[in-house]
């Protein structure tokens, strides 16, 4: 065109102002404006199929990250797993929209361009690939959600099945405990005994023992006081008490009521011993062993 301009011009001197210059001209710029239009559309195009292949590329990369996550457990990856899943559905939406944008192009340019109709065609199946996959990913993740809360239900209620356990045996031992204490009270109740020897003066003054019977003072014996204080007695255990230390005394007398058969005064250097030969019969009558001594 610029050629045929240029000759037309030489061949005819001056012809800026001769109307088929003016014709050629306007052809001139109307051709280049088309040209720089259909490039600015192309770029356009462009632009968007480059936008809608960078989201898809970002969806494959977030879909393996939500399977390797998914290897690690999804109740420990679950706040990043859910973030990606969002993210995906985020990168399709926007593709979406895009799709639509670059079909009502393509069509308003009226262009009977069958690599980009097919390039088109080929993203919209990707797109559509893309979709199953992420509904088969979600059912995934559904699944593996209703499959955690069965798990945290059923460990609720075994943490509560235990916890009732922990009561009841918590319960029990400590009616064990309160069991044993009261056994132990009793077997100490029974197996504690008091003793108690010396003068009958010094017994007398600490109410151990009391004169009894006789008729005007004479003939009076000496017994157990009825109510005697412990803390006057020596405390022992009857069970491992095999004998009574009295000392070096020249005379004993035994106050408190003993089977004879039971026990036994024996010497041994210049001290007097009481043997206990059989502790149950001993201390059968009484816990109180009471001595009188001189």
């Amino acid at each position: 065109m610029v050629l045929a301009l240029a000759v037309f011009a030489w061949s005819c001197g001056k012809v800026e102002d001769s109307r088929e210059y003016k014709e050629l001209l306007a052809k001139y710029d109307s051709v280049v404006a088309i040209s720089s239009g259909r490039a600015g559309e192309n770029a356009e195009l462009n632009s968007i199929i480059s936008e809608i292949e960078a989201n898809l590329d970002s969806v494959s990369k977030d879909q393996d990250m939500v399977s390797e996550l998914n290897k690690e457990g999804y109740e420990n990856q679950k706040e990043k797993i859910d973030a990606m899943i969002t993210g995906i559905s985020g990168y399709m939406e926007k593709n979406k929209a895009k799709m639509v944008a670059l079909e009502k192009k393509v069509k308003k340019s009226g262009k009977a361009n069958s690599a980009l109709q097919k390039m088109v065609e080929n993203l919209k199946k990707q797109m559509i690939q893309k979709e199953e996959q992420i509904v088969a990913m979600q059912s995934t993740i559904q699944g593996l959600e209703v499959k955690v809360g069965e798990l945290n239900q059923t460990v609720a209620v075994k943490d509560q099945e235990i916890a009732a356990k922990t009561e009841e045996i918590s319960k029990k031992d400590n009616e064990l405990v309160e069991r044993q204490k009261t056994i132990d009270t009793k077997e100490n109740e029974l197996t504690t005994g008091y003793i108690a020897y010396g003068s009958k003066k010094e017994l007398a003054e600490k109410g151990i023992i009391k004169k009894e019977g006789g008729v005007l003072g004479m003939g009076k014996v000496l017994k157990l006081s009825d109510r005697p204080d412990n803390t006057k007695f020596r405390k022992i255990n009857i069970k491992t008490l095999s004998e009574i230390r009295l000392g070096m005394v020249k005379k004993k007398k035994m106050v408190s009521s003993h089977p004879d058969n039971s026990y036994y005064y024996t010497i041994s250097g210049e001290e007097v011993f009481i043997k206990i030969t059989d502790y149950n019969k001993f201390w059968s009558l009484t816990k109180y062993c009471v001595i009188e001594v001189n």
